[in-house]
């Protein structure tokens, strides 16, 4: 397990940052909507925010804490997992480049207009390639068993299935998630939903005590059927009716029940288990919630205003976000205030874009800026707490000299080729500089070089101090060339005696302290 618990550790902390970006974007949009449009020129337009936050919402760390489900269930039944650890790195690292990529193409520009999945189909391909791994990771694994039990053997036949369900459901053409995004997708919510019910059950076995038993099956089993029955309609015949969509949504109500004995069967309360039953408790609100807003007379009132807005942050921010969390923290600790923290800023994204949807519907005659300024606040707290806990966790102790040159470094680097790509062609214009889009592979350099800094930093290494300082001479020393051979203007001039100077003050001062 030593192995597997030194990677889940690892990989927190990039998790936490991957968080902390999508977090910022949704707070830049929240600003954007209030009339903020100091960022609306830049790459981060609205549209694009709104984009990039949904992505990294749905596809980031929430999503990956979950594929950890399996692994705490074998170390629950004392199965070593290290032999299951370079393969889930590379499944980590393929899904890291994928949100990379998407988040890159989407700031560029590559947007399909999707209210979901607005990155480029073809990318669904790296998630599929990923699960090759992660598929690799559980046989691996699974080997240890002499009798393999019957999640087991179920989950085997999903893990094969998903990766070839994701190209055909996510293709454009052929597809069905692309082609219910856009309607009542009463199926596609039943589809999700019961995704989350094995999930769920799950997790209560994995949190539980004794050995539980599942019962009334048919509770899952209609909606299952209901489902299939959906996409085959959608496949064979065509579209649903409103009616049809109507009916299939509601059979969502089946997992209420079946929710309920589960976690009732296992002995879960809030005190032993926080996570998991705050995530049950927004499970079965937002389905329940979902359900109403279906009547017909209130779906044309409410759907795509704040109240769906709100429904949304409680399904994923809260839901899905808290079901991550009771599995991630079978390997790694969270501090208590955490579900304290979250829970308020849910509350303040949730209570005020609800109030905000009834004026909207025409319920209210209020203005709805003062929901907006909320929600902002809400954002702004959420990277304060997210930044609090950066700080206790990951922050550097008595940094010394080399450090501050690490440090440096990212932020010189790293931070300034973020804010070079979002608002190069400003700034250019603003110092007089020419800008082209050739730039941008320099800013991925620099981006590339502040990573290491960060790595250097954490690591206290001089080996990447050595790397970095020779990869600033060499690109410093370029850049003068092209200045002087009248290439690049004076800009050049600037990089090439910064980067020569950065490089000299590790390679004279600080190396042989």
């Amino acid at each position: 397990m030593e192995k597997f618990n030194s990677l889940v550790n690892k990989i927190i902390p990039v998790w936490v940052w991957i968080f902390f970006i999508s977090v910022l974007v949704g707070a830049v949009y929240a600003a954007q909507l209030l009339g903020f449009g100091i960022l609306n020129d830049t790459l981060l337009n609205p549209v694009t925010t709104r984009s990039l936050h949904i992505t990294l919402m749905l596809y980031g760390p929430i999503m990956l804490g979950l594929s950890l489900l399996p692994f705490a269930l074998f170390a629950k039944d004392g199965l070593n997992l290290d032999n299951a650890e370079k393969y889930l790195k590379n499944y980590f690292f393929l899904w890291h480049l994928f949100l990379f990529m998407a988040g890159i193409s989407l700031l560029l520009g590559a947007q399909r207009g999707l209210a979901f999945y607005d990155f480029a189909y073809e990318l669904n391909f790296l998630l599929a390639s990923s699960g090759i791994f992660y598929i690799i990771a559980i046989f691996k694994t699974i080997k240890q068993y002499k009798i393999e039990p019957l999640w087991v053997k179920v989950s085997k036949a999903v893990l094969f299935a998903a990766p070839v369900a994701l190209v055909i459901l996510m293709n454009p053409v052929i597809g069905q998630v692309e082609a219910t995004i856009s309607g009542p997708h009463g199926d596609n919510t039943l589809g999700m939903s019961f995704t989350l019910i094995p999930l769920f059950y799950l997790m209560i076995k994995l949190h539980s005590n004794d050995e539980i038993k599942p019962r009334l099956h048919i509770l899952w089993i209609i909606p299952l059927v209901g489902y299939i029955a959906s996409v085959a309609h959608r496949i064979f015949i065509g579209e649903l009716s409103y009616n049809q969509e109507w009916f299939f949504q509601w059979l969502t109500f089946f997992y209420a029940p079946i929710l309920y004995i589960w976690y009732k069967d296992a002995k879960l309360s809030l005190k032993s288990h926080p996570y998991l039953i705050i995530s049950i408790w927004a499970f079965l609100f937002v389905m329940i919630e979902g359900n109403i807003l279906f009547v017909p007379e209130l779906r044309w009132l409410f759907h795509r205003n704040d109240l769906i807005v709100a429904h949304a942050h409680v399904a994923i921010g809260l839901g899905i976000f808290f079901m991550s969390l009771s599995i991630i923290s079978y390997f790694y600790k969270f501090p208590k205030k955490l579900i304290h923290a979250w829970s308020y800023v849910i509350a303040l994204i949730f209570f005020p874009l609800s109030i905000s949807g009834f004026a909207q519907a025409g319920f209210m005659d209020i203005s709805i800026d003062t929901f907006w300024w909320l929600r902002l606040s809400a954002g702004i707290l959420a990277l304060g707490a997210i930044l609090y806990f950066i700080y206790k966790k990951l922050s550097l102790i008595k940094p010394d000299l080399l450090q501050f040159y690490h440090l440096g470094g990212f932020a010189s680097d790293g931070l300034g080729a973020v804010i070079l790509i979002l608002f190069a062609p400003q700034l250019f214009e603003f110092l007089g500089f020419s800008f082209s889009p050739h730039y941008y592979l320099v800013f991925g350099f620099m981006g590339f070089v502040g990573i290491l800094h960060l790595i250097g930093a954490t690591k206290h290494s001089h080996f990447l101090g050595d790397m970095t300082s020779h990869a600033r001479i060499i690109t410093g020393t370029i850049f003068f060339s092209l200045f002087y051979i009248s290439s690049l203007d004076a800009l050049a001039l600037l990089v090439g005696f910064y980067d020569l100077s950065y490089a000299l003050i590790y390679m004279l001062w600080i190396k042989n302290r």
